[in-house]
């Protein structure tokens, strides 16, 4: 009887130190931040020169948005250096209550098709960095935009994606964003439709023709047209 008790307590014992291994590992394997993270944190451009890189690509975007209002071709390119310092800058300024109240200092990495996307979580005493890679495409019908993701992560431990999916579900809608999940591959898939037509000008139509990532770079490419019988 003795015998099966030490035996007992000795399991006992090992799996309560293997459980504490465990949850020790994933808690560190938490805290790892991706190095392309960290370097994105780290600012390419003097301080003093970060808010006017980030007003410019505001004011870089809204004027592609007006020029997508005219009858014509329009294009623009931005640079991640430039979206990571509107983000960094110009986000929590204008723009402080567009981010759920757990996400902190996103910043994306551009590369070939795909962009990289990161941010700072923090719930209650528990903090990590969370990060995701999303290949990104338009597909064969107009003017609709995937986004393929994969990879989810906090530190290097991976995650379920329904809360994620949730949570960019609810930023779409809130933002009026048309958004539908499909799946390829078992990677979820996000396909958001771009308005062909804006309420202000009803009488035209915007086309989405390009959209091309490559090695810090996005370049977004289309045309406006009149609308046979528009005004």
């Amino acid at each position: 009887m003795r015998r099966l008790l030490k035996i007992a307590l000795g399991l006992g014992l090992t799996a309560a130190v293997l459980f504490a291994a465990a949850a020790l590992v994933l808690y560190r394997g938490t805290q790892h931040v991706p190095e392309f993270y960290a370097q994105t944190l780290t600012a390419s451009f003097p301080a003093a020169q970060q808010t006017q890189v980030g007003d410019d690509f505001e004011r870089q975007a809204l004027e592609l948005h007006n020029r997508s209002t005219k009858p014509g071709r329009w294009q623009a390119e931005f640079t991640d250096e430039q979206i990571n310092a509107w983000l960094a800058t110009i986000l929590p300024r204008n723009h402080p209550r567009s981010l759920p109240a757990e996400i902190h200092d996103p910043r994306i990495k551009i590369a070939d098709q795909e962009v990289q996307i990161a941010w700072r979580y923090q719930s209650g005493r528990f903090q990590t960095v969370m990060s995701f890679s999303s290949r990104v495409y338009l597909t064969d019908k107009p003017n609709q935009l995937a986004l393929r993701l994969h990879g989810v992560r906090a530190g290097w431990v991976p995650l379920p994606l329904d809360r994620l999916l949730q949570r960019v579900s609810e930023a779409a809608r809130q933002n009026g964003v048309d958004l539908l999940w499909s799946q390829e591959d078992g990677d979820p898939v996000a396909v958001i439709q771009v308005p062909t037509r804006l309420e202000r000008y009803p009488g035209r139509e915007i086309h989405l023709e390009t959209l091309e990532l490559q090695p810090g770079r996005l370049r977004l490419a289309g045309s406006t047209k009149r609308r046979v019988g528009g005004r």
